[in-house]
């Protein structure tokens, strides 16, 4: 049950919390369009509030992806902070987690908390599989940029 409960809520929830960080650092960068994907598949719903789109698709527990934009084109140190911004709210929920329910820890709490501890320390490692890359891989890039 609780592999079901990590797979189908816990895991989405984090991955969320990731995008979720991405997309508010793009909007304190003041990014002109911000949006969210959640899931794989078939779009099961859109919604549209002004800059933020957010899109959930039928299978939502394949991942999510945060897209951005801006003219002009954001700055290094901007790509930098939209960048670190996912991994950082994921250490941040991490850790609050793991303090406001110390004494009485569930599993499902103790997963949810590593989980985002998880994301902060992998994301931040510069990696790039394919077309994919890492928040770490980001940022490295953009340190790179003259």
């Amino acid at each position: 049950m609780i592999i079901l409960l990590f797979l189908f809520i816990l895991a989405p929830m984090t991955i969320l919390i990731h995008e979720l960080g991405h997309a508010f650092g793009a909007f304190m960068m003041r990014a002109d369009k911000i949006e969210l994907n959640i899931g794989a598949g078939s779009k099961l719903f859109s919604i549209k509030v002004r800059k933020w789109t957010i899109n959930v698709f039928l299978f939502y527990f394949l991942g999510a992806h945060t897209g951005s934009e801006r003219d002009p084109y954001f700055s290094k140190h901007e790509q930098i902070v939209i960048s670190s911004s996912g991994p950082i709210l994921n250490g941040l929920v991490g850790f609050i987690i793991l303090q406001w329910n110390q004494t009485n820890f569930s599993t499902a709490m103790e997963l949810f908390s590593l989980f985002n501890f998880w994301l902060f320390f992998i994301n931040l490692i510069p990696f790039k599989i394919g077309e994919k890359q890492s928040d770490g891989y980001s940022i490295f890039k953009a340190l790179q940029q003259k």
